[in-house]
């Protein structure tokens, strides 16, 4: 836990940096890239708290961890069952047997770690995916993933 701590003491330490820094003093194109490297940072964060969500277990006595991570997170339940929802495709699984599996959808959970995507491109993703007829072959579905 202690390496998870001081990680975190250091994102919050580089957080407060930049919000610190003054960029009045860059040009433009730099402004722009400063706001795309605070992007991606952000979207690789929103990553890595998907990938926790994923790793959850609900516990004797508790409540149902949709309800948990809302109260915890201080989201909205249909915000927390979102983020369940796109952890379970997003995060490598585990069989039973304790056997590791890529994501369900492992292109787009590569991208989505690497900050390349935000919510509403996962949306979409996810949209195409869901709404593909029931006699496409697995094989298609694994092809148009590496192009999506």
């Amino acid at each position: 836990m202690s390496s998870v701590l001081a990680a975190l003491d250091a994102l919050d330490a580089a957080v407060e940096l930049v919000s610190a820094a003054d960029i009045e003093e860059l040009a433009a194109p730099e402004r722009f890239a400063v706001l795309e490297w605070v992007e991606t940072a952000q979207r690789r964060l929103t990553a890595v708290s998907h990938a926790g969500v994923a790793r959850l277990e609900r516990f004797e006595g508790c409540p149902p961890i949709p309800i948990m991570l809302a109260d915890v997170l201080r989201i909205s339940r249909k915000e927390a069952n979102r983020r369940i929802r796109n952890a379970e495709q997003l995060a490598p699984r585990t069989t039973l047997t304790g056997e590791l599996l890529p994501p369900v959808l492992p292109k787009t959970a590569t991208a989505w770690h690497d900050g390349l995507l935000d919510g509403e491109h996962l949306r979409v993703i996810q949209k195409f995916f869901r709404d593909l007829p029931d006699h496409v072959p697995p094989v298609e579905i694994e092809k148009a993933e590496q192009s999506s």
